[in-house]
Parts: structure tokens; C-alpha cells; sequence
């Protein structure tokens, strides 16, 4: 049964075995030796390119051409060959895995920064004082003249705290109204942690 299902996608014309595709028209069977004999002369003959593994593939589908092993004789064929290995883009991926920051639910994780200054408004406000909720995006943000602990304080209480509630966790830059002795003993006090990240962080 398994064969006749398998069956129903091929199809004998001329002596040559094609396969039938959705996407591409009817595809020429090859054996194995004819499948490395095609694969090598798009990947690095007259015309080859040396392009990548999924590259190979899909211009050899598109010539017109089907292989069983074709994703892995084209991979084997790219890996082996020796100016890919020489001339290929290096992949800049770091050494370790980036660690993402997870908030565990909404509004318990905050990331805050400042911003400016910028061109003075009304009242001489030209600092934006910016916090951003980690789970949902959620973002607060007030107009300021000048940024000191007091003026952090009253944010959270303001912005944060009486429309969220107490947050678990502060994110900030270490900028001095952050870190500030009068800022942390508050901080402790409320039991909100305290984190400072590199400063392009939140």
C-alpha cells in the first residue's frame, strides 16, 4: 500500500523517471553518480557560484532535476569543497549564548533610562525620564528639567508603583541617580532589587 501512494508521484516518460511537483515542473530522476555529476557543475563548473547547501538545492530543483539525498549530498559537496572553506562569510555569532531577560509576568520587571537633554520646553524640561515594562512594553515616560534622586523617587512612586504596584525588579544604567545611597535604601526598603545593566541596555 505504502508503495502505491509512494508510486502515485512518479511517472515513466520516455524510458527517463520524473517526479511530479507542485511547485516546479516534472522532475528528472537521477541516479547517484548523476546527482554528484549535476550538483557539482552548479556548485563549481563553468557557471558554479558557490553558493550554500540550500542554494544548491533549490537550483538544481529548479533545473529540473531530483534526488532522493540531495539536501545531503549537496551539504557533503559544500563542506568538501576547498575554496568555500577558504572564501565563505564567517558567521559572527558570539561564543557564548546571549542571555535573554526574561520578566516572569507583567509589570514585575522594569528597565528605566534618561533621556536627553533635549531643546528646552516649557518650564525648562529638557530631560525625559523613560521606564519600560519588561514583560508587556509597557511604557511610562515624564518630562523633566534636571534628574536627581528625589525626582527618580517620585517617578516610581508616581508612574510605577501607584498605577502597577511594587515591582520585583529595576533595571537601570549605573547613572548617578540611580545608584545613588538615598535611591537604594528606598529601593531595599520597598523591597524592589535593584540591577544595572551596560548603559544602552533598557
Amino acid at each position: 500500500m505504502l508503495y502505491k501512494k509512494s508510486a502515485i508521484r512518479f511517472l515513466m516518460q520516455g524510458g527517463m523517471l520524473y517526479k511530479k511537483s507542485f511547485t516546479h515542473p516534472l522532475l528528472r530522476c537521477l541516479s547517484q553518480e548523476e546527482g554528484l555529476h549535476v550538483l557539482k557543475e552548479i556548485h563549481d563548473e563553468c557557471c558554479g557560484s558557490h553558493i550554500g547547501t540550500w542554494a544548491l538545492v533549490n537550483k538544481a530543483l529548479r533545473a529540473g532535476y531530483f534526488l532522493p539525498t540531495m539536501k545531503q549530498d549537496a551539504r557533503h559537496l559544500v563542506n568538501k569543497c576547498e575554496k568555500c572553506q577558504k572564501h565563505a562569510t564567517l558567521i559572527h555569532q558570539p561564543a557564548e549564548p546571549l542571555i535573554v531577560m526574561l520578566s516572569p509576568c507583567p509589570f514585575s520587571q522594569w528597565g528605566m533610562d534618561i533621556a536627553g537633554p533635549f531643546p528646552l520646553a516649557p518650564r525648562q524640561k529638557k530631560f525625559l525620564l523613560v521606564a519600560i515594562e519588561c514583560f508587556t512594553k509597557w511604557v511610562e515616560a515624564e518630562p523633566l528639567a534636571r534628574i536627581t534622586e528625589v525626582e527618580v523617587m517620585k517617578f516610581i512612586w508616581k508612574n510605577i508603583i501607584c498605577c502597577f504596584g511594587l515591582p520585583r525588579e529595576l533595571i537601570s544604567d549605573d547613572d548617578r541617580q540611580f545608584p545613588g545611597r538615598r535611591t537604594q535604601d528606598w529601593c531595599a526598603g520597598l523591597q524592589i532589587k535593584q540591577r544595572f545593566a551596560s548603559v544602552s541596555h533598557p
